[in-house]
């Protein structure tokens, strides 16, 4: 189960990579063209796509890729000539994937709530007076009640937070730093933390991070998540000032230079985490989300996206890894002279055909190696066999193979399921005239 989960979250991570490439480095410009909040869709589709580990029965594989079984990590028994355990290359790898997951959420989580509890303790060691803190909690709660907000969203004041942000997902704080700020500047600050809160950008953050965690090894997730951390400041800031005049604009920029300025002189920043949305950024993120501000109206995308999600949703038919396991192997290393005896039968078998034609070996090795098999956990009640065959080799060992209609195949007692399934004319053919 676990080897075929990471076999898809491999296909499904290639593909994806392949957009991600295509959008970042082969037409950036063209992709500027679009508002922040059409490119934040853009990874939020990719991102969903990277959380869902299934693909569709359909599939026609340009690239197949076979992890071998014979890359095993046996161990042994000093006190048995013979195997306990075996395991094979996707097996272990496969382990070695959800260790970093587990791992990589781990480091998060952790972070996140060190993060927290830092900025909690901070707010009993606030340097503004009594008067001052009212001032702050009043111009927020004027902001958040003129945007018609009337849900439950906490301020903190914290002398360990870096700069304005807004955290929590089922209990939201918007904290800001224990400094004075003009009260039309704190109010474009407040406005654009709480439309964080609107845009439901904490869980935006919480799937991008979730799709890191799954494809922790891909560079280009995190290259992705990058990207879209910028677009989602650019969409809030365009949600922002959207509908007001251009002096409204200007203030907003001045805001966010002045933030920006503040945020040098503190003593002690921290870190960013991934699951904190940040009113100020760095210098060059500032710079493009004037940027944003300064020019006109971008193209809503709505046609574009559409048909983003359609072929990232079908493009992942087009490639395939198998993982073998011992049945696989041992059909995947089939060749027409190692067939020594193949009985048909629909259910019972026949006689032993020692005068097979070359053809029907032929088509059953063609059979085994164009196709793609997984392994299946649940099949269709109204299922018949349409086909039976026993396959023996000239050492010995042989297989039970049995075909049915739902497009499941048992090879040596265990469910798989065939992909590009191909059982051509003449071998049908062949296994009638010779029953």
């Amino acid at each position: 189960m676990l080897s075929y989960v990471f076999s898809s979250i491999i296909e499904i991570s290639l593909v994806v990579s392949a957009f991600i490439l295509f959008f970042t480095i082969c037409i950036p410009k063209r992709l500027v063209r679009y508002s922040p909040k059409c490119r934040s869709f853009l990874w939020i589709i990719l991102a969903v796509r990277l959380l869902i580990p299934i693909q569709p029965r359909f599939r026609v594989a340009a690239l197949q890729l076979t992890a071998p079984y014979q890359l095993s990590s046996q161990l042994q028994v000093t006190s048995s000539s013979h195997n306990v355990s075996q395991y094979s290359f996707m097996q272990i790898m496969a382990f070695v994937w959800l260790m970093g997951v587990i791992l990589f959420w781990t480091f998060h989580i952790v972070s996140y709530k060190y993060f927290e509890e830092k900025l909690n303790k901070g707010r009993k060691t606030i340097k503004l007076t009594k008067e001052q803190t009212e001032q702050l909690r009043n111009v927020f709660y004027e902001t958040k009640y003129s945007m018609g907000n009337y849900d439950s969203i906490s301020l903190w004041i914290s002398s360990q937070a870096a700069g304005p942000m807004m955290i929590g997902f089922f209990h939201p704080k918007v904290v800001i730093p224990d400094y004075m700020i003009e009260p039309n500047k704190l109010s474009m600050i407040f406005r654009h933390e709480l439309t964080h809160y609107q845009r439901k950008d904490s869980w935006y953050r919480f799937v991008l991070l979730s799709a890191e965690s799954l494809h922790w090894f891909n560079p280009f997730v995190h290259l992705m998540a990058h990207r879209s951390a910028d677009d989602i400041e650019g969409a809030c800031d365009c949600t922002v000032v959207q509908g007001k005049d251009e002096d409204f604009v200007n203030s907003y920029i001045h805001a966010l230079l002045d933030t920006a300025r503040s945020l040098l002189k503190k003593k002690n920043p921290h870190h960013q985490t991934a699951l904190v949305s940040y009113f100020s950024s760095s210098a060059g993120r500032l710079k493009k989300r004037f940027i944003e501000l300064m020019i006109p109206q971008k193209k809503k995308g709505t046609t574009f996206l559409t048909l983003c999600a359609v072929l990232v949703v079908f493009s992942t038919c087009f490639i395939f890894i198998q993982s073998n396991d011992q049945n696989l192997e041992w059909a995947r290393s089939l060749s027409e002279g190692d067939i020594s005896a193949i009985e048909f039968s629909n259910h019972r078998y026949l006689k032993k055909n020692t005068a097979l034609p070359f053809q029907t070996k032929h088509d059953i090795v063609y059979w085994f190696g164009k196709n793609g098999f997984k392994p299946s956990f649940y099949h269709s009640k109204n299922r018949t066999e349409e086909e039976r065959f026993r396959i023996t080799k000239n050492d010995g060992s042989e297989k039970t193979v049995s075909i049915f209609s739902d497009g499941s195949v048992r090879v040596g007692g265990k469910e798989y399921r065939a992909y590009n399934r191909w059982f051509g004319n003449e071998f049908k053919r062949n296994s009638k005239m010779h029953r």
